[in-house]
């Protein structure tokens, strides 16, 4: 039973409270066991875009769903969108959800998480990061970093004064020995950590490949460098074709093990500098750093028929599938990488409009 801390009616309480969760400023919403909405603060409301009013007695969590789906809220392909739908309502369905982003049409990110009430109920909470995000993963590695070195250079100092104290006697240099051996393996175990993290922070954890925050920061540094004369930067977007048909021919498993096997095919083919970054979904960007634009352009063709002649044996079928590129070449007066995704990004759209199974260059390089 809940414990009040001041005599007052029940009822009272009751209206107090939800007023004040009106104020708050993330979204919150109670469901019962059947997830049937018992209650919605006037935030999440606000997040959803639909006013508190419009919600009818007896709505269920599939409702609100559906009429995020109907607004176009999430950030997904609208082929994925129902899929989406089904994996949020049976996670809340199956119980707690750990803190998990969602990523909204509008270019803003919430912090989702359910947690399972007393009563078999759910109560979930939608907090906006989208403005935080960025600027503390940023500080959390620096921070990481920083913290690492800083232990591991305490170590070794520590390692190095414990090793001048083994001339003093014999139970000295045995004690010192087995403290040097702990030192050296906690420096060694921090080390491995410290770059665990940073793979885990640029790393896409389905494919291997860089996710999209590891692709950007080192494509840009790539694009900051002074290139050699006469060569320069191109880049690649590339898109599988007819994806969603894969995941429902083959189920999400065989749509899987479809892309781990196309990072591979792309891996055997592009060079040991050229950065393999997937950006979301079935879609990946290749950058190549030191290469002339008839180069990077023989390399493209060269990787959609690669993929073409090699399908993936899942269980006892063969999955067959293509790519399209949107290939751009980095000029003098680039300076953002997004600016000159967004150029390879248009090229991929038309070789997907053009038929797909194909390369297609942005119009800068093509004039």
């Amino acid at each position: 039973m809940p414990q009040f801390l001041i005599s007052e009616p029940a009822e009272s309480f009751l209206i107090s409270l939800t007023e004040s969760l009106d104020e708050v400023d993330i979204g919150i919403m109670l469901l019962d066991r059947d997830l049937r909405i018992r209650f919605l603060n006037r935030r999440h409301a606000q997040i959803l875009g639909v006013p508190l009013e419009a919600w009818r007695c007896g709505a269920t969590f599939r409702d609100v769903l559906d009429q995020a789906a109907s607004r176009f809220w999430f950030a997904v392909p609208p082929e994925h969108v129902s899929q989406c739908l089904d994996q949020l309502e049976q996670a809340v369905r199956s119980g707690s959800v750990m803190p998990a982003h969602i990523d909204v049409a509008d270019g803003s990110r919430l912090l989702f998480a359910c947690k399972i009430c007393p009563d078999g109920g759910r109560i979930l909470t939608y907090a906006d990061v989208s403005r935080e995000l960025r600027q503390e993963e940023l500080l959390a590695m620096e921070q990481i970093n920083a913290e690492l070195r800083f232990n591991n250079e305490t170590m070794e100092d520590h390692a190095a004064h414990l090793a001048s104290l083994a001339e003093a006697t014999d139970e000295s240099i045995r004690k010192v020995e087995e403290a040097k051996r702990e030192l050296e393996r906690e420096i060694l175990e921090r080390r491995q950590l410290e770059a665990r993290l940073r793979e885990m922070a640029t790393t896409d954890g389905l494919t291997g490949a860089l996710n999209r925050s590891g692709f950007l920061a080192l494509a840009q540094a790539e694009l900051d460098r002074e290139p050699s004369p006469g060569r320069g930067l191109a880049l690649m977007m590339l898109d599988v074709d007819h994806f969603k048909s894969i995941n429902d021919r083959y189920g999400h498993a065989g749509g899987d093990l479809a892309l781990k096997h196309l990072v591979t095919l792309l891996g055997g083919r592009t060079r040991r500098t050229d950065l393999l970054g997937r950006l979301g979904g079935e879609e990946f960007a290749i950058l190549l750093p030191e290469i002339i634009p008839d180069e990077a352009e023989r390399m493209a063709q060269r990787l959609v028929t690669h993929v073409a002649e090699h399908p993936v044996a899942f269980e006892s079928q063969s999955i067959q599938m293509t790519v399209s590129i949107g290939l751009t070449v980095v000029t003098g007066p680039d300076r953002s990488i997004e600016h000159i995704l967004a150029r390879a990004d248009d090229a991929l759209y038309r070789a997907k409009r053009g038929g797909r199974n194909r390369v297609v260059k942005d119009q800068e390089v093509e004039a």
